[in-house]
């Protein structure tokens, strides 16, 4: 194990420039978030955990023997008992009840396992803040642990905290430098996301080859696919469909058949030919990949984009089975919000296509009120665009919203995209 705070470490190579990574972003006070998130007595005991380690993390080894007041074990127990906790968390919330007790004679592997513990039991139970919270405590104990700190930067960049996210990350690749290389490759790699979602794509590239490259360099095959799968991803978004094209080709290949990324990464194709207007071989991906995705939420995702790449094609049969099913799927509540309000917008817009004006408005008007209250303005704002199109449409007569012209592209690019479609042919189907 890595070394555990207050205790010196050997580095191989000095840090004394490197920012200590933020806490917080924007809570009030460290843990604000989980009790906004798990409020009564259980929340207040995780967070009354989480400050005591922290506190106990933050001071001096010889000022912890008057850390907490000689009564605070006893209390904290008591506590842990009147709150409800479930079984699984009594081991771990115990343990730091003992840091109360003796907190000069620390076990850390105990106190780093029983934050990873309780942050494990936020993750299955969707308690995003507790997960990060807990992870972070746990990073904070071993500072020197690079793949604690890049999953601190992971979830807090999955939670929207991007400063903070940013921070952790920058320790990861610092911490990871020279002795886990895929590590290194990784915190990159998500960087490039988190700047991609904040819309800086020239930074987004630029870290993401940095990652692709250390993949190479250092041997870590297990990451070149997904190195490939983002840069394609970006180069998507940058419009430089040219070379995203060539990306997704070699990240197919990097992939395999078998791995389990494969399928998202011919539907993201498939979304980028919708976005040139290529219906038909978008259409015929999505069709190939559906029964590939074993969980719902993804099979979800795919039936919006095929009922849409379906219906600006013409195949109506295609477009009713899988509207249908995504309606059917909708209401089973798979999805998170963002991406049922996803799904919404693509089957508006497929209903569009298809002249069911009947459909589509109220499609969008469901995928506008999830956006609304998530605060998506991206989403938001392409279904007030496609409204606006349905009404002059409707105004002007027209038996089906017309799709825009497919953009075009260089022989080359077609001929990259034709070899990726027979890829997925031969491989897939």
């Amino acid at each position: 194990m890595p070394h555990p705070a207050g205790r010196p470490a050997r580095r191989s190579r000095p840090s004394y420039l490197a920012a200590p990574p933020l806490l917080s972003e924007s809570e009030p006070f460290e843990g604000a978030a989980l009790l906004r998130e798990h409020p009564g007595a259980l929340g207040a005991v995780l967070w009354k955990s989480l400050r005591d380690v922290s506190a106990w993390t933050a001071a001096a080894p010889d000022e912890r023997a008057a850390l907490f007041p000689p009564a605070a074990a006893g209390q904290r127990a008591a506590e842990v008992a009147g709150a409800g906790a479930e079984t699984e968390l009594w081991g771990p919330l115990l343990v730091v009840e003992r840091l109360l007790a003796q907190p000069v004679d620390v076990d850390y592997r105990r106190l780093v396992h029983a934050c990873r513990a309780i942050a494990r039991w936020g993750e299955r139970r969707g308690f995003t803040a507790v997960q990060l919270a807990f992870v972070q405590a746990a990073a904070r104990l071993v500072p020197d642990h690079p793949q604690l700190a890049y999953s601190v930067g992971r979830l807090a960049r999955d939670r929207g905290e991007y400063a903070r996210a940013e921070s952790w990350l920058r320790c990861a690749i610092r911490l990871a430098r020279g002795t886990d290389w895929h590590t290194y490759a990784l915190a990159y790699l998500s960087l490039g996301t988190l700047y991609q979602q904040l819309g800086n794509l020239p930074a987004a590239r630029a870290v993401t080859l940095r990652g692709y490259r250390t993949t190479v360099r250092r041997r870590v095959r297990a990451l070149q696919g997904v190195a490939l799968h983002n840069l394609f991803a970006i180069c998507s978004e940058m419009l430089d469909f040219g070379r995203a094209q060539q990306y997704a080709l070699a990240a197919f290949q990097e992939y395999g058949p078998e791995h389990p990324r494969l399928p998202m990464l011919v539907h993201d194709v498939g979304c980028v030919w919708i976005l040139q207007g290529r219906f038909a071989p978008a259409k015929d991906a999505f069709q190939m990949v559906l029964p590939r995705f074993s969980q719902p939420e993804d099979r979800l995702l795919t039936l919006g984009t095929l009922a849409r790449a379906a219906a600006a094609a013409g195949s109506l049969a295609a477009y009713e089975s899988s509207y249908a099913e995504a309606v059917q799927l909708l209401h089973q509540n798979v999805a998170t919000p963002e991406r049922a309000s996803q799904v919404w917008l693509n089957l508006a817009r497929a209903a569009a296509s298809a002249g069911e004006y009947e459909r589509a408005v109220p499609a969008a008007q469901q995928a506008l009120a999830l956006a609304g209250t998530l605060r998506l303005g991206q989403i938001r704002m392409e279904v007030e665009s496609l409204l606006h199109s349905v009404n002059a449409a409707r105004a002007a007569g027209q038996a089906r919203l017309q799709a825009a012209p497919p953009v075009p592209v260089d022989p080359q690019t077609e001929q990259d995209a034709a070899a990726f479609l027979d890829a997925v042919r031969a491989t897939v189907a």
